[in-house]
């Protein structure tokens, strides 16, 4: 089953069709395929739950970051055992380029016949909203700060229309704008030691590789270690951003002193004395959530990822 956002991301006058070649493609190959269109916010989550308990043995998320993310959590919320699979038609792309996917449609549909399903853990983020508290499975990364606030400032039609560059013309708005809000935060490290600071971003990453400007980054982190590299931002100034992000855009990757990398597989975020927890806001996969308290971690179930075989 390949399921697929009709109204988002760039050439979304194209994204049926690109799906229909998908699907014969597959059909082809001697596969049994079809295809589905979400109907609103979040309707992949029990159309990926329901295509999983109908019988199909792969759900492909078509689109960005956050249909992926969507079509996990419906996954995750149901005992049939069904792989995920990407093709990438969003805007960023982060799993898709983690998982050396082509971003011609077509190529990413015949590079996924031959990539094979492998367990994996997913990152659990657990978070308040309106409703309460609120759990939510991701991927790739988890963030919490400013990375977040980067996100929920980023206006959807600039992200249309620039694709992962709207967020970096976001980010150059934000320096412009000085500070950066300080929080609580506590995590665990590899060893298992718990440690506590103030940070403006607190940040899981699980990807190995990253696209466009952020291709050269090396971080150490990779899907296959079922656990994240945690970038520790213990600063609210601008140049100490600046400088980590040109270290590791550069991929010479220098130490910033103020930012912390640790291994981890637990943080948990909140609020200074007197702060209004509702204005620190988190983020998985690049869709924006709810706000202070947060707690990320390593779920004990897994899921299964179509992934290229000698990964």
């Amino acid at each position: 089953m390949l399921i697929y956002n009709p109204a988002s991301g760039r050439q979304r006058g194209q994204r049926e069709a690109k799906v229909s070649t998908a699907v014969s493609i597959l059909r082809s190959s001697g596969i049994q395929a079809e295809s589905c269109a979400t109907t609103h916010a979040g309707s992949a989550v029990d159309q990926a739950r329901q295509a999983a308990e109908a019988g199909y043995d792969t759900i492909i998320a078509c689109g960005g970051d956050g249909t992926v993310n969507e079509v996990l959590n419906g996954l995750m919320r149901t005992s049939a055992d069904a792989t995920l699979g990407v093709i990438p038609l969003g805007s960023g792309n982060l799993l898709a380029t983690d998982l050396l996917l082509p971003s011609n449609p077509e190529a990413a549909v015949k590079a996924l016949l031959r990539y094979q399903p492998r367990r994996l853990s997913p990152g659990v983020i657990r978070y308040q909203d309106r409703k309460g508290q609120r759990e939510r499975f991701f991927i790739v990364a988890a963030g919490v700060g400013s990375d977040a606030e980067l996100m929920y400032q980023t206006a959807k039609g600039s992200k249309e229309r620039y694709g992962i560059y709207a967020y970096f013309l976001e980010m150059y708005r934000m320096a412009l704008n000085g500070k950066f809000s300080m929080f609580r935060v506590e995590w665990l490290d590899e060893n298992g030691v718990r440690h506590h600071d103030k940070a403006t971003l607190v940040m899981a990453i699980r990807a190995k590789r990253f696209p466009g400007l952020l291709k050269r980054v090396r971080l150490g982190s990779e899907l296959a270690r079922n656990d994240y590299r945690l970038m520790v931002f213990r600063t609210d100034k601008v140049r100490h951003f600046l400088n980590f992000f040109l270290s590791v855009a550069s991929g010479l990757n220098w130490t910033v002193p103020q930012v912390g990398l640790p291994f981890s597989t637990w943080f948990r975020c909140t609020p200074l004395e007197a702060q209004a927890p509702e204005s620190i806001h988190s983020e998985a996969d690049g869709e924006i959530l709810g706000t202070l308290p947060v707690e990320v971690g390593m779920d004990q179930r897994t899921f299964k990822l179509l992934m290229p075989e000698n990964s």
